[in-house]
Order: C-alpha cells, then structure tokens, then sequence
C-alpha cells in the first residue's frame, strides 16, 4: 500500500524535534502508537531529540509498506498531533510549510477548522469561551481507483504497444513524483505527452513525425480532426491539457506539489483515454 515518502518521513521527524522537547516527544510516540514499530530501552536515554522519533516514524513507514493499515494511520496521528500543537494556524512555525508541501506530493493535504467551546468554569467568574482548532490528514484522490492501479495500467499498455519513448519519460516522471522532484515531473509528463499524441498521429491519420523530437501541437491537430478525438468529445480536452503542460513546467520554482500532483492524474487519465479511442 501507499504511505509517506522518505521526503515527508524526514520533514515529519524534522519537524517534531523542532517542536517539541524529549520528555514530550517520548509522550507524542506513545499517544500516536508508533513506539512499537521500533521498540527502545527505557533504560537507554536519546538525548538527540531526531534519535527518539525518526526509527519510530521509519519502522512505521516499513510496516505500511507492507500493508499494514494501522501503522500507516499512525504515521497520520503524528502529523496531526503536531499541528494541533501549533498555537495559532494562522502563523504557522518554519516547519510547517515544507512539511505540508510533502504531504501534498503524497496526496495528503492539511485541514484546519476553528470553533468556540465553552471554558472551564472558574469560581465567581463569568462564563467564557475558548478557540479549539481541529486538524485533518485528507487524501487528496477521491476516487475508488488508487492513482498506483492507474498509472501501473497505463505502463502497461504502452509497454505492449512498443511506446518505449512515452514509457521511459512517463517512468521518469513517476520517479520524480515520488521524489518530490515537481519540476522533472512536470517536464516528463510533457515529454511522455507529446511522444504519445506523435505516435498515435503517426498510426491513425497519416502524420508524419519530425526528424527531431517535437511536433507535439501538429499531431495533436490531426487526432482533433479525427471522429475519435472531436472537438466537443475530448479533442478540446487534449489540447487544453497540452497548452498547460507548457506552463508551471520544468523551470525550478514553478511548480508545486498540488500542480504537479494534478497534472499526474490528468496526463494518466488523458493518455489512458488516446490509447482507448486509438486502439
């Protein structure tokens, strides 16, 4: 199954060391259940606040690897513990951003909502009211299909098809992804899309392809004219996706977590949808 990357594991152990002390780390491993995953010596004190929770948050992560459920929903509770620690969400520590950046290139993305509770009562005061702040870990992919089964098909079948080109670049992008590389994914995926549309052109409506790389544009045209790919039947779809491959790419800086993470999804759907129209 699908848990944190390395990346998000190393911002989350960064991040809580940051925060909080060792006495309190020791009590965050406990209420989050992650102890167990590397067990430790009572006896034998970490002084080094990274030695205390970084084996714990790794051996959970093996164990989610592996299918463990639970160990996965406790690398969750970490996250959340520590953001409910934050005393105003509106002034997130140094920490925070990096840590939600990784998250989002997991397909986790960070909710918080406000509301008023009643305070403790104090003798011979009035009745007051506090803020509580409440965080979320949601996934980002509502759908029932897990991004994973998705892209393993579509490399399937451009496997079977002898589209080495669009599966080498897609590969590399799908490293990059999981690297937290935006940039190199965004510049793959552009690249796999373009191999994919010259190809299909090339075998459907008798274009023919550049003696250099490109020509992306062109044989997208071609597919567009064609009763499988109309204008109004997905042929407007494929060329505003190629319009915005060219935008927010490979360029440091440019691209994000959540872009790259959506433009994931869109290429490997849309790419799914041109070999279906194109069999």
């Amino acid at each position: 199954m699908g848990t944190l990357a390395d990346r998000t594991v190393g911002e989350l152990a960064k991040a809580a060391a940051a925060r909080f002390s060792a006495p309190e780390l020791r009590n965050l491993i406990l209420t989050a259940e992650v102890e167990e995953y590397a067990p430790y010596d009572d006896g034998q004190q970490a002084y080094v606040k990274l030695d205390l929770i970084q084996p714990r948050l790794r051996g959970a992560q093996k164990a989610a690897r592996q299918g463990n459920r639970r160990a996965h929903r406790a690398l969750l509770d970490v996250v959340r513990l520590l953001c409910e620690s934050m005393r105003d969400p509106g002034q997130p520590p140094d920490w925070f951003s990096p840590l939600r950046e990784a998250l989002l290139a997991d397909g986790y993305q960070l909710v918080w909502t406000k509301t008023e509770e009643p305070a403790p009562p104090r003798d011979f005061l009035p009745p007051t009211t506090r803020t509580r702040v409440t965080w979320q870990v949601l996934p980002t992919d509502a759908g029932p299909v897990p991004l994973g089964a998705e892209i393993s098909a579509l490399e399937q079948e451009l496997n079977a098809r002898g589209y080495g080109v669009a599966l080498n670049h897609y590969r590399q992008a799908m490293t990059a992804f999981q690297q937290h590389d935006n940039e190199a994914a965004n510049g793959q995926l552009r690249t796999a899309l373009e191999d994919l549309v010259v190809q299909l052109a090339a075998e459907h409506t008798g274009y023919v392809k550049p003696a250099k790389q490109g020509g992306g544009g062109p044989a997208i045209e071609k597919l567009r004219a064609t009763q499988d790919l109309a204008a109004g039947d997905g042929g407007d779809l494929l060329k505003g996706l190629w319009g915005m491959t060219h935008t927010k790419g490979s360029h440091p800086g440019t691209s994000d977590a959540e872009e790259t993470r959506f433009r994931v999804q869109v290429v490997t759907a849309t790419a799914r949808l041109l070999l279906h129209r194109f069999p």
